[in-house]
């Protein structure tokens, strides 16, 4: 009998030990497809760029590719900020988390995430955080007891939430919500009719571009970049608060399909990247002049 436990013993201490040596990391990229891409960033600062799948996280970081090793979540409403990221979406098959995740935030690269609100309850597709200031706008599509259908926004990380009336916006189109990195009232929003913004948390809106058909917008600390699609036309702009400028940036040579994410570099406004709904990834670090393809039709460059 002594002999049996201790052999039990030896089993019980070497399966701990394997487990304990699974750490979660990025490594070498064995599954290079993915089929449904839910959003791109500068997680944790940067300078690596995260992109979150169905099957979870992938980085770009010194020329290359890394997959993370686990906790392959499919992870919707996807937003990087300074200290990691915020998210929602849906637990991978087998996990032990429930479904739909709720707002999630992660400061470890995704090893694992703390369940803000909502966890089981609601999967936001319309996600908008600001980078340092961590103020979180939602649009909610699942309405709860504790959370009606509409607007909301929430300044403590999901203990409390605030619904906001969207005075003056007049669209019935929403590509996505885009906060400003610092000023927690500030939130743009993305329309067919195009940019709206907002300096009071989502309760006024006004216009502050007509472009048709803006796809994705992303604010940086004294402007931003957006993209649309009008009369067959991919463009990609920047623009400033200050006199609401617009320049065209220069998109690489070859013919792009419409872009529906863009995440710009916090440390450097001339580093972009963007994706396209074809799932094509480009790279740029002079705001357009020379542009490196990170992936075509969902299919990693190595």
């Amino acid at each position: 009998m002594k002999i049996i436990i201790g052999l039990m013993s030896l089993v019980i201490i070497m399966s701990a030990c394997n487990k304990e040596s699974e750490t979660y990391s990025f490594e070498k990229v064995k599954n290079n497809k993915f089929e449904h891409l839910h959003g791109l960033g500068y997680t944790n600062g940067g300078p690596g760029i995260v992109i979150a799948t169905h099957d979870g996280l992938y980085k770009y970081d010194d020329q290359e590719w890394k997959e993370a090793t686990s906790e392959k979540h499919d992870y919707m409403g996807f937003q990087a900020i300074r200290e990691g990221f915020f998210s929602s979406g849906h637990p991978e098959p087998g996990s032990d988390y429930k479904n739909p995740l709720g707002l999630i935030k992660s400061t470890d690269s995704g090893a694992s995430f703390d369940k803000l609100a909502f966890y089981g309850e609601i999967d936001f597709h319309y996600l908008g955080v600001g980078y340092d200031s961590n103020v979180i706008y939602v649009i909610n599509e699942m309405p709860t007891n504790d959370m009606p259908r509409g607007f909301h926004y929430t300044v403590d990380e999901g203990s409390t939430w605030n619904k906001a009336s969207m005075n003056g916006f007049n669209s019935d189109f929403v590509s996505n919500l885009a906060a400003h990195p610092t000023q927690k009232k500030m939130i743009a929003i993305g329309s067919k009719e195009g940019i709206y913004l907002s300096k009071d948390y989502g309760e006024n809106f006004e216009a502050f571009n007509d472009t048709k058909m803006v796809l994705y917008v992303t604010l940086t600390e004294d402007g931003g970049y957006y993209s649309s699609f009008e009369n067959e036309t991919v463009q990609l702009k920047s623009f400033t608060f200050e006199n609401d400028q617009e320049k065209d940036i220069q998109l690489p040579n070859e013919k792009v399909d419409p872009i529906v994410f863009i995440a710009v570099n916090p440390e450097n406004n001339k580093e972009i990247v963007f994706a396209t709904y074809t799932n094509d990834i480009y790279l740029t670090k002079d705001e357009g002049l020379n542009w490196v393809r990170l992936a075509k039709n969902g299919e990693l460059v190595k």
